[in-house]
């Protein structure tokens, strides 16, 4: 059998000469000691850094302070100081570290922010009320509060910071993602699922070079966590990328805590790397396939626009999560890149459909509606007691069919109309895949499930139809199982379905036998379909990538 297929590993999409997240980088002056603060600030300068930060909050240190903003290169604007920090241990007197919080809040110049490391005997209560005084302290003069996240302290990561950031839901309440404490956390492998979770609330970052093994967390010794940026056994371009693809727009420090190596020397070599760690990552994410994509669950395409949409649910796995990283890629009718991310801050989009200029495309509770001609999102209807939408497809006349896989569940938006439920039945088996067939929705199931968490069924999916007038339920064939369907669609005579757990594409006719079309993949999701050239396109859900495949030739 002689077929036709094009596999899409790597595509050039944009060009590289931007550099995606600030690259401007902020040194602390740890071991800095015996140069003198005028010295210290011409070699920030010289080396490229953008500034320092310091720890500020004796007298002594706001003298420091003060003297590093007298210097030249802080008087000019060439070098500034973004944040400071502040430790507020709870085992210590409490109304002198007030007074001392506020005195150094006092001494801030404009755009600096405050840190704070809290410590010592602290409850949830008592940080609550410390972290609301500070900010609405620090609201008067125009200021930011940012909690730093410290091993062995009472907020010890990203994750343990933000429950207090959304309960007192201060303005000018932020966090900052540092790698030293995250890989103290055991958050050297997660740390996408920790900055999507972080960034709506994220102002700073703090890099460091540091090893994958990481020592007890009582240790005073950091040396395991914080290195020059060229040392440690731990690829720090994991953490710059996860930096370029969550877009963060805040400033990064160069952690040196404990650093003995002579300042010139470490901080030379560690910009040189940081530099290049910013242009690869970018390049890489904004070039590479396998970076675009991020869980590709759909491939949609619209023969007005002429383009192949694709779905990312984002986050490196498929989640239930309202996390607002999933976007849509838009691409030309060859597969080159038009937008790496044509729509952002979806959830988790799933399957698509269009109609005139419209673009209808599900997502965690709600279709979304999009205008293709301008990549503007009109509205987003909700979907009520949905639990997991799936696909999406549109009749001729305008009729949106949503499926919702948990609930055997389709919702219907009619042309002009608002959204209802239109069949709610056990016999659907968990529907996924979608495709309108004149007067029959044809229904690709998953199977029934047994486990949410892991998707198992007690037995495979199958093909049913749904008659539009009637809402009868009926299958296709005797209805045998056949596999876990993801996507569906209709070419000539037969169903072509695509086996997610299988990696496969199947062809059904409608006595429901069912031939291997191909096979040898992973994870095959909704696959699309050019009617007119008989040309599909599946992504690979687990290889980020997607094929495209001629029917013609089958």
């Amino acid at each position: 059998m002689k077929t036709l297929l094009k596999l899409l590993f790597f595509i050039l999409s944009i060009s590289t000469n931007a550099q995606g997240i600030d690259k401007s980088l902020y040194a602390f002056d740890f071991k800095m000691e015996h140069l003198p603060i005028a010295e210290r600030a011409k070699l920030f300068a010289k080396l490229g850094y953008s500034g320092t930060t310091l720890r500020v909050q004796s007298d002594k240190q706001r003298d420091i302070l003060k003297s590093y903003l007298e210097t030249k290169e802080f008087t000019s604007g060439e070098l500034t100081i973004p944040v400071v920090f502040f430790g507020f241990n709870f085992s210590n007197n409490i109304e002198t570290q007030n007074i001392m919080w506020r005195k150094t809040l006092a001494a801030l110049p404009q755009g600096t922010a405050m840190w704070v490391i809290i410590n010592g005997n602290a409850t949830k209560e008592k940080t609550l009320l410390l972290l609301k005084t500070m900010a609405q302290e620090a609201q008067k003069v125009n200021k930011d509060i940012v909690i730093y996240p410290h091993d062995n302290c009472f907020i010890e990561s990203a994750e343990e910071a933000i429950p207090y950031i959304e309960e007192l839901n201060e303005p000018n309440l932020f966090l900052t993602l540092h790698l030293c404490h995250e890989m103290r956390a055991g958050n050297g492998n997660r740390l996408l699922e920790v900055a999507i979770k972080a960034a709506p609330y994220l102002k700073f970052a703090s890099i460091s070079g540091t090893n994958v093994t990481m020592f007890a967390n009582d240790k005073a010794n950091w040396s395991d966590a914080i290195k020059p940026l060229d040392q440690g056994d731990y690829d720090v371009s994991k953490f710059v990328s996860v930096l370029q693809k969550i877009k963060f727009k805040g400033k990064t420090m160069l952690h040196t805590f404990g650093i003995e190596d002579e300042p010139k020397e470490h901080l030379s070599r560690s910009i040189t790397k940081w530099n290049a760690l910013v242009d690869s990552t970018y390049k890489i994410q904004n070039n590479d396939l396998n970076h675009i994509l991020d869980n590709p669950e759909n491939a949609y395409w619209d023969s007005i626009s002429k383009s192949w949409f694709i779905s990312n649910l984002g986050g490196e796995k498929v989640t239930l999560e309202k996390d607002g990283y999933g976007w849509i890629t838009r691409l030309d009718e060859n597969g080159n890149i038009i937008s790496n991310r044509w729509i952002e801050g979806l959830n988790a989009p799933t399957g698509m459909a269009s109609y005139k200029n419209l673009l209808y495309v599900g997502d965690r509770g709600v279709l979304v509606e999009i205008n293709i001609s301008t990549g503007e999102i009109i509205r987003k209807i909700n979907l009520p007691n949905s639990e997991f939408i799936n696909d999406v497809a549109a009749s001729r006349n305008g009729d949106i069919y949503i499926s919702d896989t948990f609930t055997n569940t389709i919702y219907k938006l009619p042309e002009g109309g608002n959204i209802e439920i239109f069949v709610k039945n056990d016999l659907l088996e968990y529907p996924n895949g979608l495709w309108v067939d004149k007067n029959e929705l044809i229904v690709a199931t998953w199977g029934p499930m047994t486990n949410r968490a892991t998707f198992e069924t007690s037995k495979k999916g199958t093909l049913k139809t749904i008659n539009l007038k009637t809402k009868k339920i009926s299958p296709i064939g005797k209805g045998l199982p056949i596999a876990n369907f993801d996507g569906v669609i209709k070419y000539g005579p037969y169903y072509y379905a695509t086996d997610w757990t299988g990696g496969r594409l199947l062809k059904i006719n409608k006595k429901g036998d069912v031939k291997e079309v191909i096979s040898g993949f992973s994870q095959f999701a909704d696959l699309g379909i050019d009617t007119k050239k008989g040309r599909i396109m599946i992504p690979e859900m687990s290889k980020n990538r997607f094929i495209f495949y001629n029917l013609k030739s089958f």
